[in-house]
């Protein structure tokens, strides 16, 4: 028995294995200055394997020492994070070929960025989630600072001082936390000595949180740093580093075993601050890559906005996964499809203006139409997969009679829509639009993807339950 329980354990940290494997073998190639092809072979493999593995896999709950715990939330978000990571691998390493750069660190750093999410996802050890935040800001870090001019060196200064911040904050949070309960567990069973220290070390952890959600007030950040970083790079930003911290503030909201009432008002507090504020800002925003930013805020204040639902109401659960999903698919085919239009012939071409895009439908129609649809489904509007979600929230939040977040949720919601809108308006104006797109396999992978991805959003919108049994079964909800 115990011989089959070393088993299990070691096929469920396999895929963990084959991304440090991987991470020794890039290291190794650079060192010997071997071509970028062999890197980028060598991950998008490690990679590759480690999701079929982490698909396969048909243990349950697998716990090693409260460090490392398995269940099926966390495998979903794995599959997840896998399967954004091989996509982001594509894009840039097309995005080295057109732009005529060599930089094979940055498969290092995905790699690095790969291990650090899956530890935050699958722990509930305030230690591992240390570790696996800096791991995070290491590769974003070196990921970032891809050049040696003013601008990419001046941001990845800027992160590198929030990731520090945010380091700290975490810190100070555990320390408060180990000192009232004298556990280093997120989700402790311990009794808590004083309750008082233990809401302010959760309070303090939620804080640094925040910047890396960036959600308000640690939101000012986003700006600066979307504006200058190459298109493929968003992903891991806005997709990748989100997803694994939010998988954080899921446990903190809905399995910390306190159920102080307190916290939560606070998880509201931020969460409805950050849908205003973040569609506020947004409204007056003539540039994609900070739409792309402050629209992030908002978004994640939506799905905050669902954690506390579910907090009062497990059943809403299902909702929160499908929002995630909605959030990862309009966001991935967004980026993707900006990647594709571009081709990175200079700087101002890559700074996104929505003047760029001005009459892209008389030239590329395919192309337009489906970055139409993950407009439609990121603000919500029916027979998308993101009105489905937003329904859900606003009819649970009528039948329990919150008639002010009601009123908030439908107004952020029609500001939303507004900026959207103007960027759908932009791509009909009659314009020269004189960029021509250079189709590669690399490219052609990535239509296809966007494609199917862009369907799925309409076919979850008319037929919700399909994405609802998916998740029943394989035993998420």
């Amino acid at each position: 028995m115990f011989n089959i329980m070393i088993n299990y354990e070691l096929f469920t940290l396999l895929p963990l294995i084959i991304i440090v494997g991987s991470i020794f073998l890039v290291t190794c190639t650079i060192i010997l200055n071997c071509t970028t092809i062999i890197n980028y072979i060598i991950t998008i493999v490690g990679v590759f394997c480690a999701l079929i593995i982490t698909i396969i896999n048909k243990h349950n709950i697998i716990n090693i020492n409260n460090l490392i715990v398995i269940d099926n939330h966390t495998r979903l978000f794995s599959v997840l994070i896998l399967l954004i990571s091989i996509i982001n691998i594509i894009l840039i390493n097309n995005w080295m070929k057109l732009s005529s750069i060599r930089y094979d660190e940055v498969y290092l750093f995905i790699l690095i960025a790969i291990i650090s999410s899956y530890l935050l996802i699958n722990t509930n050890h305030l230690a591992i989630i240390l570790l696996g935040m800096e791991l995070t800001s290491i590769s974003l870090i070196g990921t970032i600072n891809y050049k040696t001019n003013y601008y990419v060196v001046s941001i990845s200064i800027k992160y590198m001082i929030i990731s520090i911040v945010t380091l700290l904050l975490i810190m100070l949070g555990t320390l408060l936390i180990y000192n009232s309960s004298h556990s280093l567990l997120l989700i402790t069973k311990h009794i808590i000595n004083n309750k008082q220290i233990y809401i302010s070390g959760l309070i303090i952890l939620l804080i640094g949180i925040c910047f890396k959600l960036s959600l308000v007030p640690c939101h000012l950040w986003v700006n600066s740093i979307y504006q200058h970083v190459p298109i493929p790079i968003l992903i891991m930003l806005n997709i990748t580093v989100k997803l694994a911290t939010f998988v954080i503030l899921f446990k903190l909201v809905l399995y910390n075993l306190l159920n102080n009432d307190n916290f939560i008002h606070i998880v509201i507090a931020i969460s409805i601050l950050s849908i205003i504020i973040g569609n506020l800002m947004t409204l007056s925003q003539t540039n994609f890559r900070k739409i792309i930013a402050y629209s992030s805020i908002s978004h994640i204040g939506y799905l905050s906005i669902g954690l506390v639902i579910a907090y009062y109401d497990n059943t809403f659960i299902p909702v929160i996964f499908s929002n995630i999903v909605n959030y990862i698919i309009t966001n991935l085919n967004i980026i993707t499809i900006i990647h594709i239009i571009n081709n990175y012939q200079s700087d101002k071409h890559d700074m996104l203006p929505l003047s760029l895009y001005y009459g892209i439908f008389y030239k590329y129609p395919l192309l337009t139409s489906l970055l139409i649809i993950n407009i439609l489904s990121l603000s919500g509007v029916p027979i998308t997969l993101g009105f489905i979600n937003k329904f859900y929230m606003l009819l649970y939040i009528s039948n329990h009679h919150i008639w002010w977040l009601m009123i908030t949720m439908v107004v952020t919601t029609i500001v939303g829509f507004i900026y959207y809108l103007r960027i759908i308006g932009s791509t009909y104006k009659h314009a020269n639009y004189n960029n021509i797109i250079s189709y590669d396999i690399a490219k052609i992978i990535c239509l296809v993807y966007t494609i199917i991805f862009s369907l799925l959003l309409l076919v979850l919108g008319i037929y919700p339950n399909l994405l609802f049994n998916l998740f029943k079964i394989y035993n998420v909800i």
